[in-house]
């Protein structure tokens, strides 16, 4: 790298760098895959209980609950709209269960328990005896009114364990009925239970289900005023989820925006907040390659935890900024400031590296994470950074303005208590 560059040179190399970054991107983003399943975050199971727990957090019929309640309409119009969106979603493939009550009672017991009726019923007799009598009451069933419900089942169940599977299973208090179909107390809304296939703690899963419901749900209401409300864990994530995604583009922006203002006060140009940003923006391309290659997916708190910790790295280039004088090569303010921010970066990395042995995944991917954004972009500014920064930069504290403000804040009284009331207001703080 020459020590004397020419500004021609230096925008070279910035649009060469900017041009790796956007490659590195482009092709990151087709391979990464993002997770948001919690377990990560969650120690190791031990046990083959302690992984019967943490598979049924996600997989787990009440992580894929969802309930869903229909109102705003008489309660035969919301009968009607509940049994259209049952069959709406019944033959959708992201739902394992849609019941509201109507129907088929025997359609509440899932199919792949169905093979195992006789192992689950409690009082079943496989004796001769037990089989001849339990086949003439199917003889007497059949000359009854209830013959056809029963015939479907006979040839498949002669017992009929999976009705007394059903009797069996049938909660003590159930939702109240009307039209058919369950309502709540008052018989204001029609109620539904779905069972999603997506994990409770896969958000894209959860959030396609949402959309079916919701789509599916404006096809059947027609021309009414009935609305909508689902709930369960993962409606809560979804909404969890875009509540913060929303909240944090916002904050990240404000926060962009008021860092490129500051820099460029202090430094007045315009190309300081772009060349900072350089090596923030390495580490964390680094930082996301690294957890990619070595885990199967990079989790949602992983990336936006991690970018908030190699934000640190944003502290570098602006120490090199700040050693900078006239007279001085880029290259030596560097070569001065690196045994100090280099101890710096080592041990911020060697705290972080203890997250490898916690036994936890996600907090692996932080310190991989970590690591390597922080090494990244402490690298990129003792040895890219440099090449960039004009050799003969303009001393911002000879500026008439900055002479003035110093000036009037010697003026100023010497606050020898202010030391003692910010520890009396950090205290009543606490």
């Amino acid at each position: 790298m020459p020590r004397r560059m020419t500004a021609r040179h230096r925008l070279l190399l910035a649009l060469l760098w900017l041009a790796a970054l956007a490659l590195a991107g482009g092709a990151l983003s087709a391979r990464l895959q993002l997770s948001g399943d919690l377990r990560r975050f969650m120690p190791e199971p031990r046990t083959p209980a302690q992984k019967l727990l943490i598979d049924e957090l996600g997989e787990g019929p009440g992580a894929r609950l969802l309930l869903v309640a229909i109102g705003g309409e008489p309660p035969q119009t919301l009968a009607a709209q509940s049994e259209a969106l049952r069959a709406a979603l019944a033959g959708d493939a992201r739902f394992a269960l849609v019941a509201n009550g109507g129907g088929d009672a025997l359609e509440a017991i899932p199919p792949r328990l169905r093979p195992y009726r006789y192992l689950l019923s409690p009082g079943f007799d496989a004796s001769a005896a037990a089989l001849r009598a339990a086949l003439d009451e199917r003889v007497q069933d059949l000359a009854s009114p209830a013959a056809t419900l029963l015939e479907p089942l006979l040839p498949r169940d002669p017992t009929l364990e999976t009705l007394k599977l059903a009797e069996r299973w049938q909660p003590t208090h159930a939702p109240r009925r009307l039209h058919g179909v369950w309502f709540d107390r008052g018989g204001r809304e029609a109620l539904l239970a779905v069972q999603t296939r997506a994990a409770g703690f896969d958000p894209a899963g959860q959030a396609a289900a949402l959309a079916a419901i919701r789509a599916a749900f404006e096809r059947v209401r027609g021309g009414t005023r009935s609305r909508l409300d689902v709930t369960g864990p993962g409606a809560f994530a979804v909404e969890v989820g875009g509540r913060t995604q929303r909240e944090a583009g916002v904050i990240g922006t404000l926060d962009s925006l008021l860092f490129a203002l500051l820099l460029w006060l202090a430094y007045r140009s315009w190309k300081a907040p772009l060349l900072g940003a350089l090596p923030l923006a390495s580490g964390g391309l680094a930082g996301l390659a690294a957890v990619a290659l070595l885990f199967e997916g990079v989790h949602g708190i992983t990336v936006a935890f991690g970018f908030t910790l190699i934000g640190v790295a944003q502290d570098y280039p602006i120490h090199l900024f700040s050693h900078q004088r006239p007279g001085v090569s880029p290259w030596a303010s560097a070569r001065a400031l690196w045994p100090t921010l280099g101890t710096g970066v080592a041990s911020t990395c060697i705290a972080y590296a203890t997250f490898l042995v916690s036994g936890v995944d996600g907090l692996r991917q932080l310190a991989v994470f970590t690591v390597a954004g922080l090494g990244t972009a402490a690298l990129a500014t003792r040895l890219l950074l440099p090449g960039l920064i004009d050799p003969a930069p303009r001393d911002t504290a000879s500026l008439p303005w900055v002479q003035r403000l110093w000036r009037a804040a010697a003026r100023g009284p010497r606050l020898r208590a202010l030391p003692a009331l910010a520890l009396a207001l950090a205290a009543a703080a606490v």
